[in-house]
């Protein structure tokens, strides 16, 4: 497949891909839910990158119990357009 101006960058390398990561974590029996836009080349990136956040948000806790529900790339994104007017901030 051809690869189009989008998806090369100036030095060569792939871009980054956003990929939707929904989680539970379970620490001292207290359930929290995650649902987190992370950035990655593939799979692997991105579990370790979930792996960090992990860490640096629950560094105080001996064990903490993760479920992964969903972690996936964002594949189409919708036009702002659609939105305009609609929300205010």
């Amino acid at each position: 497949m051809a690869e189009t101006w989008e998806d090369v960058t100036k030095d060569g390398t792939q871009p980054l891909k956003e990929w939707v990561v929904e989680y539970t974590v379970v620490v001292n029996e207290e359930t929290n839910q995650h649902l987190n836009i992370m950035h990655g080349e593939d799979l692997a990136d991105v579990q370790r990158r979930l792996l960090l956040e992990l860490r640096k948000n629950y560094a105080e806790n001996e064990r903490i119990d993760v479920t992964v529900q969903r972690m996936e790339e964002i594949k189409a994104t919708s036009e702002s357009v659609t939105f305009e007017g609609c929300f205010t901030p």
